[in-house]
């Protein structure tokens, strides 16, 4: 099972429009008979041309259903590539 919450808005910089956002997550394992996991991100969407954006984030996971408890930081890129319908 698995919760979220997700918060984001636009911002501009002279023409730049980009949007960076906070997400929280929380994972409930069965095994372990709690909410073991949680997980926050923070990044931005930036927006390279009408076809290309990057999203930069940061994530961090504290996972406590196995002893010990773990703490995962890591950063990634996503290039999101956006193409036109079918016709």
């Amino acid at each position: 099972m698995e919760g979220w919450a997700t918060r984001q808005r636009t911002f501009t910089v002279r023409s730049y429009h980009f949007s960076p956002y906070l997400a929280a997550e929380v994972y409930y394992q069965s095994q372990y008979s709690k909410w073991s996991t949680t997980a926050l991100y923070v990044g931005s969407r930036l927006p390279l041309n009408k076809h290309l954006e990057l999203n930069p984030y940061y994530d961090h996971q504290n996972i406590t259903g196995k002893h010990p408890n773990q703490q995962l930081d890591q950063f990634g890129l996503i290039l999101n590539m956006y193409f036109g319908g079918l016709e």
